[in-house]
Order: structure tokens, then sequence, then C-alpha cells
């Protein structure tokens, strides 16, 4: 695949999200020679909400100069991006939403993407409660992914985490494992 990156939106640095975002990336780095990037949100110091002042509709980039400034390069420079966030009341983390006003910079003035075409996504999503709906977060998520200019690889969701499923961590990993781009061996 070549250019991989992981962006975990949890509040917490170590929860299911981001442990099975690690396990996709385990997959994904084997013995390909992938570049691999993990951004783990909760660790970042400076992180500016969109202000919608339209100056990247001219200049093509955000002009907010915060910790997202390299998470929003590294995505527009991957050829595959790993969204991980978990799900509080039916939407994804504040972190994410944040992140994703933010991506308004992929967007010219007619609203189209500026990132380069067949971009890939992939989307996890968790949640602690067993009877969380999450297929209405992954559709909202897909839907705005889209617009933005990325393909919908694969949607990983499961719900009552509080003791991760191997099958779980076993199918991130296996997915991972499809954007090797060396054989395995």
């Amino acid at each position: 695949m070549g250019n991989i990156v992981a962006v975990s939106c949890s509040p917490r640095e170590n929860d299911t999200s981001s442990v099975v975002a690690d396990a996709f990336l385990d997959g994904a780095m084997g013995l390909s020679t992938n570049i691999i990037t993990l951004h783990k949100l909760v660790k970042f110091m400076a992180l500016l909400d969109c202000r919608r002042c339209m100056a990247c509709k001219n200049t093509g980039k955000c002009r907010i100069n915060d910790d997202l400034q390299q998470v929003l390069a590294d995505i527009s420079n991957a050829d595959c991006v790993v969204f991980a966030t978990p799900i509080f009341l039916g939407s994804p983390v504040g972190l994410y939403k944040l992140l994703e006003d933010r991506m308004y910079s992929f967007l010219d003035k007619e609203g189209k993407s500026v990132l380069a075409p067949g971009k890939k996504a992939i989307i996890i999503l968790t949640s602690y409660t067993e009877d969380e709906d999450l297929s209405g977060a992954a559709e909202i998520m897909s839907k705005n992914l889209a617009a933005l200019g990325f393909e919908l690889m694969d949607v990983i969701t499961s719900c009552d985490v509080r003791e991760i499923d191997p099958a779980l961590l076993h199918r991130a990993k296996e997915l991972g494992r499809t954007l090797r781009n060396t054989p395995t061996v």
C-alpha cells in the first residue's frame, strides 16, 4: 500500500479503539515496506477548532497553527488512513469531530476534494455499551469521509468491549495484512 496513517481519537490513551487500530497497524507492518504513522490525539497539547475562516479555500491548507497541522499533512500524503474512535451517545468523540471539522480544508472553493484520488479509509468504532447502535455513526462518518475524497475500505465495529474479543483483534490484523506491499513468508 505504501503510506498508512492511523489516527486514534480516544480521550483515553489505550482504549479499545486504539488497541484495535494497533492490531491493524501490526498486520500492515509485517515484512512490508509500508510507512506507518500513528497519531494519538489525546497526547497532543494544542488542538484548535475549525474557525471556518475559509483561508484554506485560497491556500489549500488550514491556516490554524497547532498540533493538528502535522496530522492533516500526514493524512493528505497517506495512501490509507485509519480513523479509530469510541462512540459516546451515538456519535464519535469530540476529538474525532475536531479532526473531521479541520479536514474541511481538504475541499476546494467548489466543495471538491483536493486529496489525491484513490485514498483509502478504514473506520474503527467501539462502544462500552452493549446495545449501542454503531451503524448510524458509521454511516455518517462514511458519508463525510467520501465527501472529503476517501474510498471506504472497511468499517470495524465492536460494542461492550470491556474485554477485547481476540476475534476482533484478529480481524483488524488480517485487514492490515491486506495492505502489505510485499508478500508474506
